[in-house]
């Protein structure tokens, strides 16, 4: 029976795989581009050893909520318009990328790489996992 429901539902088992396979390439794409993913607790280290600078992709409303401290305001639907003028100072420093979740910070990583940005790191679990780690967080704007 089992072989005969294997054989009748062929598609699902084909769009599992296919589903699984792209969630493990995801983060593999992002390492060949240069992106990687960093935890809160190292983003600290980051700041304070290489004059990493923290950017926040969240909407305005999102920013004013909660942040990283002096982390610099630059929303997703902003962030190819505004980039260079924002981030020019920080070209060469390691720039740090945050959202609440982790998934505007992947989008907003390509595209900064694709601006000619190098040294490019994801906070993974955003900053929903920088308040898990109860670090701290500013609603002073940047």
């Amino acid at each position: 029976m089992e072989i005969e429901f294997l054989g009748q539902n062929w598609h699902l088992i084909l769009t599992l795989f296919i589903i699984l396979a792209l969630l493990l390439l995801e983060p593999y794409l992002l390492k060949l581009s240069g992106i990687k993913m960093i935890a809160p607790l190292r983003v600290t280290q980051l700041v304070n050893r290489e004059s990493a600078l923290v950017v926040d992709v969240c909407t305005d409303k999102e920013f004013e909520t909660g942040h990283i401290p002096d982390a610099v305001s630059l929303p997703l639907s902003q962030l190819k318009d505004e980039a260079d003028k924002k981030l020019a100072k920080s070209k060469g420093k390691p720039v740090i990328i945050s959202c609440r979740s982790g998934n505007r910070a992947k989008s907003a990583a390509k595209k900064l790489a694709k601006l000619g940005y190098k040294d490019l790191y994801i906070l993974s679990g955003g900053n929903a996992a920088w308040q898990k780690e109860k670090l701290p967080m500013s609603t002073k704007s940047s």
